[in-house]
């Protein structure tokens, strides 16, 4: 093949996958969490923010993680019982050891997790695989060329076609790049490096530059079929590149992140005001611009503008509604998997619409319980096919639970809520602590102050009235003190 052609390899992206990518890394950023989320430009600066104000709310932005509760808990859920496999003596070896050093179900629990998640494929390989020079299975041991079996996330998946025939693969591309640094005292490198497997044969192909391809021979691999197999909970074209519910939540912990950072804004905007100083000559004193008032930032203003010194700045109590909003954004990533929740107080459930929801949760589960077990059925077959042995599809059987009590499901439910809300809860409470400290501080004595926040960590609304805004209720509490001074 001319350089040129090989090109196309490294240039071409399936289009199905292009078109998904950004919100299947939004996805994993989501789920990975920290840096690597606050790293993904996900905050969204305000049109009238400054690039360095937004920079330092960007510093501050906390992202709090309510992807991978729900991930995790609903693909561990498929582990709560052990798989029930049925499966040749000649194939035990990969319940030991099927990727790495990892046990079968290990190995199982992460493409689990990543296909609930987004379309990901396994790659079943065999490191210098030869039918020839290996025909026992103490041969194979002792050399040390088991099958394994590789995870290939979509990042790593760049190009395939599927037969109009049979529906099945005909090729596919695979990123193998790698960071190379053999020598501790040389610099080390990027080496792009693509597979391509067939139906008969596997290739190499390594970028040198721009222009330069190095295709290593093809080498056949005798399998028949392309060893790769795509794998996602839910695929309702038929297309290998599955849909998934995860895309929703992942745009809802979106929201989340900022409404958490615009909160945090309003909470320091709040602390922190500014000072309007009238002035004969529109300037600040030296003194108070060169030291300021405490941590304050200083506006001068006319003197002629005829209004005393004040403050500006967001009043703490204008975060209620954003508290609101995070709660219900939280609530909504729940209903998407079916794990609705009481915590917003807005209705108390029936037992049927609970159980309507576990309903929903169930089905969810019992399709990825059927596709752990294709997957890890297609895993067996192709291993001994690597081996030139064919089992009959009875011979291999490999069954996911999908059915649970409803009080497994109840248990996890709440388990999840409290993980996921507790949070929020949190917050409100320390939230609302700092109000009641910025409105009442000067009213009342410290220890009836500390009994309000113990009230508030029990739980306890200050606002018990309906529609009794916070400075209504700060209102209630002087004149309740006041009466006790008074002794009425």
């Amino acid at each position: 093949m001319a350089a040129d052609t090989n090109l196309i390899i490294f240039n071409q992206r399936h289009p199905e996958l292009s078109k998904k990518d950004e919100n299947w890394k939004l996805i994993y950023n989501a789920y990975i969490g920290g840096l690597q989320f606050q790293d993904g430009n996900y905050l969204i600066q305000y049109p009238k923010e400054s690039r360095g104000s937004f920079n330092k709310r960007k510093q501050r932005a906390v992202y709090f993680n309510q992807m991978s509760p729900i991930v995790d808990m609903l693909s561990g859920l498929l582990f709560l019982n052990e798989p029930v496999r049925n499966i040749p003596k000649e194939l035990n070896y990969l319940l030991d050891k099927v990727s790495g050093k990892k046990k079968l179900n290990e190995f199982m629990r992460i493409v689990a997790a990543h296909s609930f998640m987004f379309t990901c494929g396994v790659l079943v390989d065999t490191p210098n695989f030869n039918p020839d020079i290996i025909r026992t299975k103490k041969d194979r041991l002792d050399g040390g060329i088991n099958p394994y079996a590789v995870l290939y996330l979509p990042f790593k998946i760049r190009d395939f076609n599927i037969n109009v025939n049979d529906g099945e693969l005909d090729w596919v591309i695979l990123d193998n790049s790698y960071w190379d640094h053999p020598d501790p005292f040389s610099p080390g490198q990027n080496v792009t490096k693509y597979t391509l497997w067939t139906r008969e044969i596997c290739q190499h192909f390594i970028l040198m530059d721009k222009k330069a391809v190095i295709a290593e021979p093809p080498k056949k691999h005798g399998i028949g079929y392309v060893p790769f197999h795509f794998i996602s909970w839910r695929d309702d074209n038929n297309d290998f590149i599955g849909e998934t519910v995860c895309e929703d939540i992942a745009m809802l912990c979106k929201l989340i992140y900022n409404n958490m950072s615009y909160m945090d804004e309003m909470l320091a905007s709040g602390t922190f005001k500014m000072l309007v100083y009238p002035s004969k000559d529109g300037k600040a004193p030296t003194s108070l611009v060169d030291g300021g008032v405490g941590p304050l930032a200083i506006i001068p203003v006319d003197i002629d503008a005829s209004f005393p010194p004040s403050f500006i700045g967001a009043e703490l109590t204008e975060i209620k509604p954003f508290i609101n909003a995070i709660v219900f954004y939280m609530a909504e990533t729940l209903k998407k998997v079916g794990l609705s929740t009481d915590e917003t107080k807005e209705f108390v459930k029936s037992g049927v619409a609970k159980e309507i929801d576990f309903q929903k949760m169930q089905a969810l589960l019992a399709t990825g319980a059927l596709m752990m077990g294709r997957a890890e059925e297609w895993i067996f077959q192709t291993a001994a096919a690597w081996e030139g042995k064919k089992f009959e599809k009875k011979k291999i059987k490999s069954e996911y639970t999908s059915k649970f009590s409803i009080g497994d499901l109840q248990t996890e439910v709440m388990m999840l809520n409290e993980l996921l809300m507790h949070p929020v809860k949190k917050l409100q409470q320390e939230t609302l602590k700092l109000i009641v400290k910025k409105l009442l501080a000067n009213d009342i004595t410290p220890d009836i102050l500390q009994v309000i926040y113990d009230e508030v960590d029990k739980g306890k609304s200050l606002v018990s009235q309906p529609g009794m805004d916070l400075n209504s209720a700060a209102q209630k509490i002087k004149n309740q003190n006041k009466n006790k001074e008074e002794g009425l």
